[in-house]
């Protein structure tokens, strides 16, 4: 498998969030809102059904870690990243 034939994306998505917690009046528990997340990523599944989102990849073993399944319906938005500049990091200190 070549990661390269994935894109990295940002992903932001509306997911459930506990508002209130003990006894709570109605008018702040009706005006409870959404939580706005967003995850950053290879964008590995995106049909009909879901969006899958993979953090780590393990070249060698050829081995993905941390993904995140999102139902489509909950996805708001979904950017592509692009690399602005490649560079080696110094390890010498």
């Amino acid at each position: 498998m070549d990661i390269d034939d994935y894109k990295m994306v940002r992903l932001t998505w509306l997911d459930a969030q506990e508002s209130c917690t003990g006894w709570s009046d109605w008018e702040e528990m009706t005006s409870s809102s959404l939580a706005v997340c967003q995850e950053v990523g290879w964008l590995i599944v995106n049909n009909d059904e879901k969006v899958v989102v993979m953090r780590s990849w393990h070249a060698e073993e050829e081995q993905g870690g941390a993904c995140i399944a999102i139902p489509k319906s909950w996805v708001l938005k979904v950017q592509e990243l692009g690399i602005i500049e490649a560079y080696e990091l110094d390890t010498d200190d």
